[in-house]
């Protein structure tokens, strides 16, 4: 039996990453332990939640808007990263706000997350589109801007074995900084890799309900530190 976890207290499950588990060979769990780290985030419902939340995981730290009717939030003017101070975490919640009403004034807001900014690591794109004809498609890819400018990606249909994980990783080309770069130590391939299958399965597992994937950015910390999902859109099919 497949069962779907949503991990992040205050966030709603149509707009962030699942865990799945299922007794089988492959392990298809999205969450703490066995190489992924789940990076930690607090959901608040006033400015001054927000500070204490800040205050408990640790300057400096990101909000963001809790809507699933917001799925693009930085195009919405609903992120703010770097949040030093108390003063800082309570002005990004007003207009964290405020934006919102703007961008989407049918919106439902619950809330606001408040997260670790994960400071290390190299971003990439992991993500799983569903073809009519080809079933679940895995792609791999540089993160941030990079994507979109270079459309740097590999694709794979699903599910993948770590040696296809091994050589997708391969095919993409900002993938070398995950090989240490200008001082920067080598990244945790193995966890990415293990990550990359993983998903692949749970695709599959999905298949039906899941229509699309997209985690972006996951942080692929330094070697033997595992992996951080730092934000992600799960859309599943009728939502």
């Amino acid at each position: 039996m497949l069962s779907i976890l949503y991990p992040l207290a205050g966030l709603d499950p149509a707009t962030h990453v699942f865990a799945a588990e299922r007794k089988e060979d492959v392990d298809t769990r999205l969450e703490a332990g066995q190489g992924e780290s789940r990076f930690d985030a607090v959901g608040v419902s006033s400015a001054e939640e927000a500070v204490e939340a800040a205050e408990q995981l640790g300057f400096p730290v990101a909000l963001k808007v809790d809507s699933p009717d917001i799925l693009h939030k930085t195009e919405a003017g609903v992120v703010r990263l770097n949040l030093g101070d108390a003063a800082q975490v309570r002005t990004a919640y007003a207009e964290i706000l405020a934006n919102a009403k703007t961008y989407a004034p049918q919106a439902r807001i619950l809330g606001v997350s408040v997260q670790e900014m994960v400071r290390e690591g190299v971003e990439v794109i992991v993500g799983v589109s569903c073809d009519p004809q080809l079933g679940p498609v895995l792609l791999f890819g540089s993160g941030g801007v990079m994507v979109e400018v270079y459309n740097d990606v590999a694709l794979r249909r699903c599910p993948i074995t770590r040696s296809e994980a091994q050589a997708m990783i391969a095919e993409v080309k900002g993938a070398r900084l995950l090989h240490g770069f200008r001082g920067r130590p080598a990244a945790d391939l193995t966890a990415l890799a293990d990550t990359l299958v993983r998903v692949s399965h749970l695709a599959m597992h999905t298949q039906g309900h899941l229509a699309e994937l997209d985690i972006n950015p996951l942080m692929v910390l330094p070697r033997g530190q595992g992996v951080k999902a730092v934000d992600a859109l799960v859309m599943l099919r009728g939502t």
